[in-house]
């Protein structure tokens, strides 16, 4: 097979046209702005800003060596203000329960039978009334071995009282010895104690015998009986059992909550507070805080508080279980925030905020979520922060960033 030949003029032309093309392809690359391939005083000159009057476009930042455009890598975000407006007070409920403003247990000193029961549970009492009266024949004869016991005394104590005054006669004249005159002295002064003893064990077996008449210590309701007429009582028991009565005072209650701490640092001394009992429905009753332990419980974690409530038609009973409604005030740095705003991390609220042009983390304690809105606390947050909504999960603290402000936040 014959192979066909070419000429060395043909090598010649087509190496000509080649490098041809390249140095074409070369020109054109470095007439193209912002190629690279520009010496440096012509990429000083393509940066130029276009002349008044030209229609040549303004030349892109370089992509190589040449210097960057200020700001050509600063991330523009958008951001809104805290709003303070349409930030009220809020309910803040706690269930409680009614208790008397005083309750007593009412016992005897006195040992015997029931002879009386004057009044019984429900029953309204007056300061000062006779509850019931116990039968103590033993406190009686107490009573008048111990007026005997004084009698005996006050004589012996007269008889000896004479003798040191002859004594003292006699000693003038010399028929006595000292020594017997300052004897009988001292038997008269020993008999005058007896006396006293005498007089104070009298008073202290009346004080017995009248404890066997049972009185109201205040004015109340008698809330629980534990006798019936006839029913030996044993006075000055070392037990719990053997009380008579339990009478309590109910024209004003005691509203006893166990409060946490975000509401018990937060009450103040007769604060107005709505009660609400599901047995009154549609009605609630004032009440005022009265006191609290200023403490809290270590295993509950809450502070016993109690409020005063006025019961003067005596409505509502004891015990009665309720919801007591606080109305809150907003905490100092309290705002309004999009909801989109808020950054959750490793169990910390968050919010990004544009301070001199750079990202900062600002710590937040979130209340009340309104939906597009939410209530956020915090100290270091002011009305005139700007706070980046929907912020990168790139973002860093220190990062520089261009705010765009948005329209205030609506409730």
């Amino acid at each position: 097979m014959n192979t066909p030949r070419v000429s060395p003029t043909y090598f010649r032309f087509n190496a000509r046209n080649l490098a041809g093309a390249l140095a074409a392809a070369a020109l054109a690359a470095a007439i193209v702005p912002g190629s690279g391939f520009l010496s440096g005083h012509n990429a000083m000159a393509e940066s130029k800003p276009a002349t008044a009057g030209t229609n040549a476009p303004a030349p892109s930042s370089p992509v190589g060596g040449g210097a960057q455009a200020p700001g050509a890598d600063i991330m523009k975000v958008r951001t809104v203000s805290p709003a303070t407006e349409g930030i009220s007070s809020r309910p803040y409920e706690t269930p409680g329960r009614t208790e008397p403003i005083e309750s007593a247990t009412v016992f005897t000193r006195a040992t015997g039978i029931i002879k009386e029961r004057n009044v019984d549970i429900g029953d309204q009492v007056k300061a000062g009334d006779v509850l019931a009266v116990v039968d103590a024949p033993d406190v009686d004869r107490a009573v008048d071995s111990a007026r005997a016991l004084v009698d005996a005394s006050i004589a012996r104590a007269q008889n000896a009282r004479d003798l040191s005054d002859r004594s003292k006669k006699l000693l003038e004249s010399r028929t006595v010895a000292v020594e017997e005159a300052v004897q009988r002295a001292g038997a008269a002064t020993e008999a005058d104690a007896t006396v006293r003893q005498a007089q104070a064990a009298l008073e202290r077996a009346l004080e017995q015998q009248r404890f066997s008449v049972v009185k109201a210590p205040f004015d109340g309701i008698i809330s629980a009986r534990n006798f019936d007429r006839g029913d030996r009582v044993r006075g000055d028991s070392a037990t719990q059992e053997g009380w008579l009565y339990r009478i309590v005072k109910l024209d004003t209650l005691r509203f006893t909550i166990s409060a946490a701490p975000d509401l018990a640092l937060r009450l103040a001394r007769e604060q107005t507070v709505k009660v609400r009992f599901n047995e009154f429905p549609g009605k609630s009753f004032l009440a005022k805080v009265s006191r609290s332990s200023r403490a809290f419980d270590v295993a509950s974690g809450t502070m016993r508080v109690e409020l005063q409530l006025e019961n003067k038609d005596l409505a509502i009973p004891s015990g009665l279980t309720g919801t007591a409604t606080f109305e809150l005030a907003p905490l100092p740095g309290t705002f309004l925030l999009p909801t989109n705003t808020l950054i959750i991390k490793e169990s910390k609220v968050t919010v990004a905020t544009v301070a001199d042009g750079k990202v900062k983390f600002v710590e937040v304690a979130p209340g009340r979520n309104f939906g597009l809105t939410v209530e956020v606390t915090s100290e270091a947050l002011t009305k005139d922060a700007q706070v980046i909504i929907n912020p990168n999960a790139l973002l860093r603290a220190g990062d520089p960033v261009e705010a765009s402000p948005m329209m205030k936040v609506a409730k």
